[in-house]
């Protein structure tokens, strides 16, 4: 069983000329509840897009298990495993976005979102 409805929120992203190349991380979380029944470990990945929109711009981004930095979560099975318990309880999996300034400087000012798909095999 999944939470659904997470959301994962970069805020106020301020975009100076002068700033150096940064990474903006944040984290956002839902839970897995696995019983004793599922006999593989969860791992999880998404096929959606890697692009926020407003206005027709395009501002990519990259999804993680670790911050900061850590690998990208794969795009196919198998996917990044949870690394959670098999017993029946919910646990928090948290899920980190990154965008790199070098994307978002040259972009106009406004919100930029997008809806993601995550997959869960086990």
């Amino acid at each position: 069983m999944v939470a659904s409805g997470g959301q994962l929120s970069f805020g106020t992203v301020v975009a100076l000329a002068s700033s150096p190349d940064v990474i903006s991380d944040t984290g956002g979380s839902f839970w897995v509840n696995c019983n004793a029944e599922v006999t593989s470990a969860p791992q999880l990945y998404s096929d959606s897009g890697r692009a926020m929109a407003a206005a027709g711009r395009s501002l990519p981004f990259t999804l993680s298990l670790a911050s900061p930095g850590g690998s990208q979560l794969p795009t196919a099975a198998p996917g990044t495993s949870l690394g959670i318990s098999r017993n029946g309880t919910n646990q928090t999996v948290v899920l980190y976005g990154k965008i790199r300034s070098v994307d978002f400087r040259a972009l106009p000012a406004g919100v930029y979102s997008t809806s993601v798909t995550l997959t869960i095999e086990y």
